[in-house]
C-alpha cells in the first residue's frame, strides 16, 4: 500500500499519506456523501503502514468544514492512532484551524479530551 494521495475537491479534503516521507495530511473541506469511501482506506492504511514506523509520526488534520459523518469518521481514525500510541509508536497530532472558526476549534478541543495521544490545537490566520 505504501502511499495515498487523493487531490481535494470543493466537498472532500486532500489526503496525503506516505510512511517512506512521514507524510500524514488530512486537509480541506469534508463534507460530501462520498467522503466515507475517501476516508475508510485510511484506516486501512494506518493498519498497514504504521506499524512499520520507526519514528515519530506528525499527523495534520485541517478542515475547512467538517459535516457529522466526516467527525465520526476522523474520530474513528485517531481512536485507530491511539491505539498505535498505546502499542508504543510515537504519534502526535496538530490540528489546524481557521481562528475564525470557532466549530472546527471547538471539534478539536473535543477530541483532545477523548483521545491520549498529543494533540496541538492551531490557529491558522487567513
Amino acid at each position: 500500500m505504501e502511499s495515498i494521495y487523493i487531490k481535494k475537491t470543493k466537498k472532500t479534503p486532500l489526503v496525503n499519506l506516505n510512511i517512506k516521507e512521514n507524510v500524514f495530511q488530512i486537509k480541506g473541506p469534508s463534507f460530501s456523501e462520498d467522503v466515507i469511501e475517501i476516508l475508510n482506506p485510511i484506516l486501512d492504511w494506518i493498519d498497514s503502514e504504521i506499524p512499520k514506523l520507526d519514528k515519530e509520526l506528525i499527523c495534520e488534520f485541517y478542515f475547512t468544514v467538517l459535516n457529522s459523518s466526516s467527525h465520526k469518521k476522523i474520530f474513528q481514525i485517531l481512536l485507530k492512532l491511539n491505539s498505535l500510541l498505546d502499542n508504543g509508536k510515537d504519534i502526535k497530532i496538530n490540528w489546524y484551524y481557521d481562528e475564525d472558526d470557532e466549530d472546527i476549534m471547538e471539534m478539536g478541543e473535543d477530541l483532545i479530551e477523548l483521545i491520549n495521544i498529543p494533540f496541538t490545537l492551531i490557529p491558522i490566520n487567513l
